[in-house]
């Protein structure tokens, strides 16, 4: 066997265990213990023009989370802050049913820090 071809196998069994360690490569899965922002009502035809140049005085709008009734059993307060003084929330994935994530009536806002534990959370589709 040449040293270039055990080379690329060596390159591929890397690149299927880092795969492996991360859930495959969908886009649905989040790693536990990550915080994961973001504001779904963009359209996403932005145009990369801004100039990098925000104050960052943290004066920006609010939103504010809406947990429904639901949800309250797996998505809970636990009594820590994060560095800015935000409320840290836990996003519980074995206390969800199937262990998926049903959105419906679910607003994850800026106002406190989501925290997943317990494994790769899912969104269902409702």
């Amino acid at each position: 066997m040449t040293s270039e071809t055990r080379l690329k196998q060596i390159l591929l069994a890397l690149l299927l265990t880092s795969l492996a360690a991360c859930g495959g490569s969908s886009s649905d899965n989040v790693s536990p213990g990550q915080i994961v922002v973001g504001d779904g009502d963009g359209d996403g035809d932005g145009d990369g023009d801004g100039d990098g140049d925000g104050d960052g005085d943290g004066d920006g709008d609010v939103v504010m989370s809406v947990i429904p009734a639901g949800l309250e059993s797996a998505i809970t307060p636990t009594g820590e802050t994060a560095n800015d003084g935000r409320e840290i929330y836990d996003i519980d994935v074995t206390a969800l049913p199937g262990g998926k994530l049903d959105p419906q009536g679910l607003l994850l806002g800026n106002d406190v820090v989501f925290r997943i534990k317990g494994g790769a959370l899912s969104v269902s589709n409702g």
